[in-house]
């Protein structure tokens, strides 16, 4: 019986003329062509593969990156390194699979996983983890959600709209929540009527169908770095190239933004200049009419998204960057945040063609968004509910923030930077030892907590680590336990690199 490929890696040799890694592409290319990694097979982490060859990390990365040259394995994002479904020996692994469906393999595109795509979806499956402490969820706890009020005012829809209720809408949506929409649109900026009004379902899809409508394949797009992931996968979908523009204490950097465009033709900027996520700071005032005159100057649309910019701790709102370019700039927004996610109602705000080009995708993609939870909002915001919830809102993540700016001072000084947010719901830091980040992640796992990393939320490749904690989905005390164990990962992922790099270079 021939060895496995594991043992074959711990028996190389250290005189002969082919190199350590070069006996490791060796020793996977013969266990994929001999079918014993067949098609879809995970291979071993790095760290693993390390251990096993008696390497450090850089060769086994090495090596895999050599593997991948030659189109025998695949990286996915988070998850690890796969045989290739088209690798030798891939057809007969396939015909004698016994499951029916392997024939799949072959009809699907391959697979294109990003940071934020698994972290989105790894996001709600963690909220339902009692051994995990998620500083990764970006969205309220129960606890805040008005559930009496909209119990009673669902039941009072249901009874004086009867069928209608029942019944598709108009595309654009409710009459009722368009009006209402636009009221908050002319006292915050972002809307001079209902007539500018598109529902949606949440914010997220906004962003989807904004994206559809401005952009196609090759398109250029800048981006803030950091940003929130919803907005990277939206915009990636399209097939247009993402660029990543910088953002500091004072929002997006309009002077790096400028020197791109000397270069690129941008089609689109997105951008969050209302208590940005994840740093929880505002665009400037300067910045602001800066960007609004490069706008205008060379002609590119701009995506607002305002889902925290309610959500103020501290000084006073500048409003919506859309008064000051409605012509140039979409708003998207939802009250997921501050009344309750579970509703799903969302709106986009905009006007001249682009408002019909954004009613035709959403035609096209759902056909009209639910009526009855859109009149239930209109009928919550016509009460004057908006203004009370929010207050109470605002006091909810207020307290949460002070908790986990606290744990964080007192667990991560030294190790971390941040800076105080302005608003919203989230903390960004700045690791200061120089650590993977994918790592972490794993190890934050092992520890029992979780959080979002900084190549998640950035369109490039982080030149350091990176973390978003979140803090309104838990109370304070899980949040200072959270940072405790959080911390504890940093200086184990710390020790095991510094012993890594103390092995010898094959």
């Amino acid at each position: 019986m021939s060895r496995s490929y594991k043992h074959r890696l711990s028996d190389l040799s250290r005189e002969g003329e082919r190199s350590i890694t070069a006996q490791i592409v060796d020793v996977f290319t013969a266990a994929i062509e001999a079918g014993e990694l067949e098609p879809g097979a995970q291979l071993p982490p790095t760290r693993r593969l390390a251990e096993l060859a008696g390497v450090n990390h850089l060769t086994a990365a090495r090596a895999y990156r050599k593997l991948a040259e030659l189109g025998l394995v695949a990286g996915r994002v988070g998850r690890g390194t796969f045989v290739r479904q088209n690798a030798p020996g891939a057809g007969q692994a396939l015909a004698e699979a016994g499951d029916g469906s392997a024939w799949q393999l072959y009809a699907l595109p391959d697979e294109v996983e990003t940071p934020s795509d698994r972290i989105v979806g790894e996001m709600f499956n963690q909220a339902r983890r009692e051994d995990l402490i998620p500083l990764m969820i970006g969205y309220p706890g129960d606890a805040l959600f008005p559930a009496e009020r909209f119990a009673a005012i669902l039941g009072d829809v249901a009874a004086a709209e009867g069928a209608r209720s029942h019944q598709y809408g108009d595309v654009e949506g409710a009459a009722e929540l368009r009006h209402e929409l636009g009221a908050l649109g002319r006292e915050q900026g972002f809307a001079s009527s209902g007539e500018e009004i598109i529902t949606t379902t949440g914010a997220a899809h906004g962003l989807t169908l904004a994206a559809r409508a401005l952009l196609r394949p090759g398109d250029v797009v800048a981006v803030e770095s950091p940003t929130f992931p919803g907005s990277l996968n939206a915009l990636r979908a399209t097939g247009a190239s993402l660029w990543p523009v910088p953002v500091d204490d004072d929002g997006l950097d309009v002077d790096a933004l400028a020197q791109l465009t000397r270069r690129r033709q941008i089609k689109l900027v997105a951008l969050q200049p209302r208590l940005h996520n994840p740093t929880g700071r505002d665009l400037s005032a300067e910045r602001r009419r800066r960007l609004a005159e490069l706008a205008r100057n060379e002609g590119f649309f701009i995506v607002e998204d305002g889902v925290y910019a309610d959500l103020r701790f501290e000084g006073e709102s500048p409003g919506a960057l859309r008064a000051e370019a409605p012509e140039h700039v979409i708003y998207v927004s939802s009250l997921s945040k501050t009344v309750t996610p579970g509703l799903r109602v969302g709106w986009v705000a905009s006007s001249g063609p682009v408002f019909e080009r954004i009613l035709a995708e959403k035609r096209s993609a759902v056909l009209h968004t639910p009526l009855i939870t859109e009149l239930a909002l209109a009928r919550f915001l016509a009460d004057g509910g908006y203004g009370h919830q929010l207050d109470a809102a605002i006091a909810f993540y207020g307290e949460r923030c002070e908790a986990l700016l606290g744990a964080v001072n007192e667990y991560l000084g030294g190790i971390a930077q941040v800076r105080r947010p302005l608003g919203g719901g989230h903390l960004w830091l700045s690791l200061s030892e120089r650590i993977d980040e994918r790592d972490l992640y794993e190890e934050a796992g092992r520890q029992g907590v979780s959080f979002l990393p900084g190549a998640a939320m950035m369109p490039e490749r982080p030149r350091r680590a990176h973390a978003r904690l979140s803090f309104g989905y838990l109370d304070p005390p899980e949040l200072r336990e959270g940072v405790k164990r959080f911390a504890a990962a940093i200086r184990a992922v710390g020790r095991a690199d510094r012993q890594r790099e103390a092995l010898p270079v094959a």
